[in-house]
């Protein structure tokens, strides 16, 4: 385009100077030769690509497009050069003019741009067609096979698509339009069933400005302009759906999950007025639309609807900054609260404290400004919620070492708890969620609960392992060895049963040591605790209860044995034999009978084992004097224990029962 004034400019210089090109004829032929240079140049470029030529349909349809309006630019610039000298020549009327024939001269090319009308027409309607393929619509997939259909036989016709001079693409050409027009109907019908089906005026514009920038066809472009007006009207139909879904819903609208209530509403109010402002930012570009009569009113209802949903935000804001100097003064609450009907301790933080950090962080990522008395402690929510954490393991972990002592050892372990509580009073009486040292309290008062639960653990360790234990033992424990399926004579049960009851007396005695020192060292590990408060310490009168408790468990422990061995040997003397499988004893005593008529006498008789059964049972009474007394006794076990109503009158049954 650039060259074609200096080209013509040229031609009229050698129309001026040459011998040979001085006259209309001479000078009609030379611009017909340049004609029909340009057209073959431009034919050139159009199936060039490289150093090869290639068809028209194998090539990037853009650039073909490109190319082709080239060609009808570079003819319009042509002409135009042409008659601006042919006027500027006519202004001077001593020099030559351009009085050539036109129709000669430009009728080539004229003919060539006719051409590539019809296949710039061609080829929007095959890019068009295939972009709608590209974006894959759902509906169209029959539209576009007949769109193939009709390609693939238009192409097998082999036209040289740039060959002016063949009549028969003009037909084929005008039979391909006839089959676009009926399926531009298919679109037409398809594009408007897409916008009836659209669940949302958004959903509509955004298909429309698809569809916009895929059909470039006059005919569906007027289509879609008429499509615009029935989205606008369907846009006033909204408004008025959201300006009564607001009135009905105002003082109770539904909040999305986990979000406050400030936050919520102001949420669903930004919803509606997103919902209704965006469609109308895209319909204010559109002069065609908002010119109507019909536009203003509907511009008149959004910009009620739009200030009513800006002023329900506002109000819900305003409502909140008040209420948030309400909200801090449960930052000066204490840490820990007693609770009045059950007595428990419990972490002392205002749930209006937690609403204020979530509204305030909801509302910062909404972008709605946060004053700074909210951001303040929207800072310290960390700390808070450390401190919140901490506190609350803390009273847990104190319930459950309360839980955990054994009813026994509380009211000697009620001076360690009571240090607990002084411990964990400064966070019921003097320190609030503002104050400094909150971090310094919770360790103090943690370290002292390590210190309550190993205490705990030790007395309960002692007490299940070491005193409980021996107590079982020695309750089960049987003086005497009584054999079911083994035969003594007076001799040899006599002396197996002393022998044995020395034995299980030492071994009573061992347990006796065991628990009292057990008792001991409960003591003692109770009393060398490190109480904070000096004027707390262990009572005497409690450690003398405890020592009184376990030691009245030791004494009946040790009736129980005495008693059950008592049972034992004369449950043992009264078996019978018998083959029956259920009682298969043998008899206790092998005794022989003497017949010498007319008397008939045993050996050993029933006064011996009588006699035997007696000393047996003295020896395992008397085995109790080896149990020695605890501290701060005035009588021994064995004395105890002789004294038992229920002893002595299982000891007179057995001294009978021969």
């Amino acid at each position: 385009n650039d060259a074609i004034p200096a080209l013509l400019n040229s031609v009229k210089m050698i129309h001026n100077i040459s011998r040979s090109y001085n006259t209309n004829d001479t000078l009609t032929t030379l611009l017909s030769k340049i004609t029909e240079q340009i057209v073959q140049n431009c034919t050139r470029n159009i199936l060039q690509e490289g150093e090869t030529n290639v068809s028209m349909w194998e090539k990037d349809i853009k650039n073909t497009l490109q190319e082709l309006n080239e060609c009808l630019v570079l003819n319009n610039t042509y002409q135009e050069q042409y008659r601006l000298i042919k006027r500027k020549l006519m202004q001077s009327p001593t020099s030559k003019q351009f009085d050539c024939n036109e129709m000669q001269i430009f009728g080539k090319i004229d003919l060539f741009c006719r051409r590539v009308v019809k296949l710039i027409d061609l080829f929007t309607t095959v890019g068009q067609f295939e972009t709608l393929s590209i974006n894959k619509m759902e509906g169209m997939e029959p539209i576009l096979d007949r769109f193939y259909e009709i390609r693939s036989e238009f192409r097998s016709r082999n036209h040289e698509l740039l060959d002016y001079h063949n009549t028969k693409f003009d037909r084929d050409y005008v039979e391909f339009n006839v089959h676009i027009v009926e399926l531009e109907s298919r679109l037409q019908q398809f594009v408007n069933n897409s916008f009836q089906n659209s669940s949302s005026i958004q959903h509509s514009l955004h298909m429309l400005e698809k569809f916009k920038s895929i059909l470039h066809r006059e005919t569906l472009k007027a289509e879609l302009d008429s499509i615009i007006h029935v989205i606008f009207q369907n846009y006033g139909i909204e408004l008025e759906q959201v300006q009564q879904l607001y009135e009905k819903l105002k003082h109770d609208p539904p909040i999305p999950r986990n979000l406050p209530p400030v936050a919520g509403n102001i949420t669903w109010s930004r919803h509606l007025l997103r919902r209704i402002e965006e469609p109308m930012k895209q319909f204010e570009v559109l002069q065609n639309v908002m010119g109507t009569r019909e536009a203003k009113r509907i511009v008149k209802m959004y910009n009620k609807v739009a200030k009513t949903l800006i002023a329900f935000e506002f109000l819900w804001y305003k409502a909140w900054l008040q209420s948030i100097e309400q909200a801090k003064i449960g930052l000066q609450a204490t840490l820990i609260i007693r609770h009045p009907d059950d007595g428990k301790l419990y972490v002392n933080f205002d749930k209006e404290i937690l609403q204020l950090l979530r509204e305030s962080k909801c509302l910062d990522r909404m972008g709605v400004e946060i004053p700074e008395s909210a951001k303040i402690v929207l800072f310290q929510e960390a700390k808070f919620k450390d401190y919140y954490s901490a506190l609350n393991y803390a009273l847990t972990e104190y319930d459950k070492i309360v839980s955990d002592v054994i009813p026994v050892t509380a009211m000697i372990l009620r001076p360690h708890f009571n240090d607990m509580e002084y411990k964990l009073r400064p966070g019921m009486v003097t320190l609030t969620w503002t104050s400094m040292n909150i971090d310094s309290y919770i360790g103090h008062v943690l370290n002292g609960l390590k210190q309550l639960r190993e205490l705990v653990n030790s007395v309960n360790d002692i007490v299940a392992n070491r005193i409980e234990t021996h107590l079982r033992d020695v309750s089960k424990t049987t003086l005497i060895e009584l054999p079911d399926d083994t035969s003594f004579t007076i001799s040899d049960f006599l002396e197996n049963q002393l022998r044995h009851i020395s034995l299980t007396a030492a071994d009573l005695e061992s347990k006796n040591r065991e628990v009292e020192n057990a008792v001991e060292d409960l003591i003692k590990k109770v009393c060398l605790f490190d109480f904070e408060f000096p004027h707390d310490k262990v009572s005497e009168s409690d450690i003398n209860k405890l020592w009184e408790h376990y030691k009245h468990f030791m004494y009946q422990a040790l009736l129980h044995s005495a008693i059950n061995s008592l049972h034992a040997m004369k449950k043992r003397i009264g078996s019978r034999g018998g083959t029956n499988i259920l009682n298969s004893s043998k008899p206790f005593f092998n005794i022989d009978i003497h017949l010498m008529p007319p008397e008939v006498s045993l050996a050993p008789s029933l006064n011996d084992i009588q006699s035997c059964i007696n000393s047996t049972a003295k020896s395992m009474l008397e085995s109790y004097k080896a149990i020695s007394k605890w501290k701060k006794s005035d009588l021994t076990f064995f004395d105890k224990i002789t004294k038992d109503i229920e002893l002595v009158r299982t000891a007179l049954l057995l001294t009978g029962c021969i």
